[in-house]
């Protein structure tokens, strides 16, 4: 092996060598990717050295070995040169730039014949290498540092293929000796370069970590468990002690309560023996000032000039943690009276209705006012809360310490005894703080309550179930008047769960049109035909069966749905007499029903006359009935509903007279046709006294020019009486119950086949008895 050979390995043994260095730079350094590049670029040069070796060490029919090593070492280097350098002077390769010298670099060495590769590669190499140079000479010239001489360097690199281009291979020698020489000064340069640029990255991160650390409110301390090593200045004023880089104090020489120790080795070992990566943990302490803080510290393993510490992040929670407190509080307790509220009784009662065996009792008792929204009413807002207010302390001091008073919303508050021990003790003292005048800024004031009481596990097994218990009691209790207790019963809750499932599925029943009429026939007392009918609402519930009307009017009246409901019953009556009117050609009137709170609807005639209209029956087969009570109540607005459907052709009756507070000026003001005797005033008869009561009403009637209908005939002795005593039109089960509408219209088709003109009989009403 001649000297040749030897300068080549040495060629490419520095190279790997500068190549190699430069990645591992590049990688401590991953922001400096010239070095990077300019690392691969060496490395890749190594292929050029040893391909030319391989070239004269290998027999001739061997060449295609070297030629394609050399391929694959100059094109890379030349385009991760021309890639470091860029980037050392803040630019990039473009894409198309490094496809063209790709391209160029590959038809250089592939096109020409053998002999020739030593000339056109050195050619394209050196205007390449000296356009780059001439480039980083116009960016980095102006930079003081040894990045300035890479331009130089690389026009030199560029100059050095000269020995090539003039002497082929007999230049091959010197080429590589001061490419050697050359490229390691650039490879010196680019590596100081990057530990430069390292050092630069390290003084800016340094910097950063200062601005955040003592800028931040945070407390930032590093310590090695027995001496501080860096305070910044939040820990600085948060301790009151001058602490910080380079005036490293023991924690021993700090004021006592400032920092435990114990808490601060014992972590910092975890962290560093690697039991924790991120250790948390809060404390309460007594800092500068004497204030006392609520502090949250997260400490991790840091390496700080050289040795192994823990960084502690400081988070003063005092306020953050107040101002939980206070949300905690103003979610759990009523703004009114302070009281805990509904979500507080749900976790108490949760924690003391725990025992499935009954070892443990609670009584609860649930306290609504009543009446309390006549007294907001009547004194205003202001002096009920006042009210309130005073209530709940004379319900606290009547319980003193053997019950927790809450309010749950409203009018209402709760009392829970978790020893559950004197139940009628709790009873006496509830209602003498009952009995106490209120006083408030306004006077004096008695209220009355009512309360339901429930004992756990006697009355129910779950919290849940216990306060539907006592709630289920305290309604039972309103309906005594004035203050009064009612104990649970399963019955109340039952009762509570019908209600709102006849409520719920009444409303359903609207929609989804569950109601229907019947019709119950009204005769004519003296002839026995018949004269008409009334429109009786029914319900078919589905999965329960029929429901009495007497149950679901009531739950609508209470609901506020009896308007949608009588609205809905008043159109299908009225579509009915139109079907009958198509069908029969004529219709005995039908009544229906109205509620107070129809009638007294400003809309309402509007929409029967809207109904008249758009059923197209006259106005005189309508008949609507109204009840004695909302006459009474409300006679000037009846008076003025009445005189409007008046005017419409409407005819009205009232239903159920003589049960209510009857007044004869009533019946005098109001524009009425008919006059319903209650079946309670008919029922008596023939008893005299009962007669003499129906006499005087068919009487006033009679003056009044007003017909009377006896509702509730059931006997015969019955229907001769009342007619005897003056009523003109019979309704009862001695005619006829409710009818379905094909009976009834099959009864209206037997009364049109009749003669006009047959006149009836005193017999004629027993004769339709059957």
């Amino acid at each position: 092996m001649t000297a040749t050979h030897y300068l080549y390995l040495i060629n490419a043994g520095v190279f790997s060598i500068m190549g190699t260095c430069l990645l591992l730079i590049w990688r401590r350094h991953r922001s400096q990717t010239f070095a990077r590049d300019m690392g691969l670029a060496t490395l890749c040069a190594v292929l050029l050295p040893l391909g030319y070796l391989l070239h004269l060490v290998l027999p001739p029919q061997l060449t295609l070995l070297p030629t394609l090593l050399a391929l694959q070492g100059a094109i890379p280097s030349m385009l991760f040169l021309t890639s470091g350098v860029l980037r050392l002077a803040g630019r990039r390769l473009s894409p198309l730039a490094i496809i063209t010298l790709a391209a160029l670099a590959t038809l250089t060495l592939v096109l020409p014949p053998a002999g020739h590769k030593l000339f056109y590669w050195p050619i394209l190499y050196l205007l390449v290498l000296c356009g780059t140079g001439a480039l980083a000479m116009r960016w980095l010239w102006r930079q003081n540092g040894l990045e300035r001489w890479i331009g130089p360097l690389l026009i030199l690199l560029g100059l050095n293929q000269l020995f090539l281009i003039i002497y082929a291979e007999q230049g091959l020698a010197a080429n590589i000796l001061w490419a050697t020489l050359i490229r390691t000064a650039i490879g010196v340069i680019f590596a100081l370069a990057a530990l430069e640029g390292a050092i630069r990255d390290s003084a800016r991160l340094a910097v950063r970590f200062q601005q955040m650390t003592e800028h931040t409110v945070q407390g930032v301390l590093v310590t090695d468990s027995e001496r501080i090593l860096y305070a910044n200045p939040a820990v600085r004023n948060l301790y009151g002690v001058p602490l910080g880089q380079g005036a490293y104090a023991t924690l021993r020489e700090l004021p006592a309560g400032l920092f435990c120790e114990q808490t601060l080795q014992r972590y910092h070992q975890m962290l560093q023996n690697g039991q924790q990566d991120v250790a948390h943990w809060e404390d309460r302490c007594e800092v500068a000032g004497g204030r006392k803080l609520e502090l949250r510290f997260e400490a991790w393993r840091v390496e700080w000039d050289g040795q192994q510490a823990t960084q502690i992040l400081i988070t003063d929670d005092s306020e953050r943690n107040a101002s939980a407190r206070a949300l905690l509080h103003q979610a759990s307790h009523d703004e009114l009276t302070g009281l805990p509220n509904r979500s507080v009784l749900m976790r108490h009662l949760r924690e003391y209705c725990y025992l499935d065996d009954g070892s443990m009792q609670c009584t609860l008792v649930v306290l609504n006012i009543d009446r309390f929204k006549l007294f907001n009413q009547s004194q205003g807002d202001l002096t009920g809360d006042q009210l309130l207010k005073a209530f709940a302390a004379a319900l606290a001091q009547a319980l003193g310490e053997t019950g927790e008073l809450m309010r749950l919303g409203g009018d209402e508050f709760a009392i829970i005894d978790p020893s559950g021990g004197d139940v009628r003790g709790i009873a006496e003292r509830l209602r003498a703080a009952c009995m106490q005048a209120l006083k408030v800024p306004g006077g004096e004031y008695f209220i009355d309550a009512s309360m339901g009481m429930a004992v756990f596990p006697t009355h129910a097994d779950s919290a849940e179930a216990l306060l539907r218990a006592a709630n289920a009691a305290m309604y039972q209790a309103k309906r005594t008047p004035g203050t009064s207790l009612a104990m649970a019963e399963q019955r109340f809750v039952q009762m509570s769960r019908d209600t709102l499932a006849t409520e719920q599925a009444l409303r359903k029943g609207i929609r989804n049109h569950e109601f229907y009429l019947e019709y119950q026939p009204k005769i004519d007392a003296a002839s026995g035909k018949l004269l008409g009918f009334e429109a009786l609402a029914r319900w078919y519930r589905p999965e329960v069966g029929q429901v009495s009307p007497v149950e679901f009017i009531a739950v609508a009246e209470r609901t506020g749905l009896i308007g949608e409901l009588g609205s809905s019953l008043l159109e299908l009556a009225c579509c009915q007499i139109a079907r009958w009117r198509s069908e029969l050609g004529a219709c005995v009137p039908v009544a229906v029903n109205v509620s107070p709170v129809q009638l007294l609807n400003p809309g309402f005639p509007q929409r029967v006359k809207e109904l008249l209209e758009h059923t197209g029956i006259p106005a005189e087969s309508l008949t609507l009935e109204i009840t004695e009570s909302a006459a009474v109540d409300n006679l000037e607005d009846t008076r003025q509903q009445l005189t409007v459907l008046e005017e419409l052709g409407i005819k009205v009756a009232m239903d159920d007279f003589g049960t209510g507070f009857s007044s004869l000026s009533m019946l005098r003001q109001l524009p009425l046709s008919t006059v319903k005797i209650d079946r309670g005033l008919i029922e008596p008869l023939p008893a005299p006294d009962a007669v003499a009561v129906v006499r005087a009403i068919c009487q006033l009637a009679a003056a009044l020019d007003l017909e009377v209908v006896a509702e509730g005939i059931e006997t015969l002795e019955q229907a001769i009486t009342a007619r005897d005593a003056g009523c003109h039109v019979f309704q009862g089960y001695f005619y006829a119950k409710p009818q379905a509408v094909a009976d009834a219209g099959a009864w209206m088709a037997r009364l049109y086949a009749e003669q006009a003109g047959a006149s009836g009989t005193a017999g004629s009403v027993a004769s339709l008895a059957g």
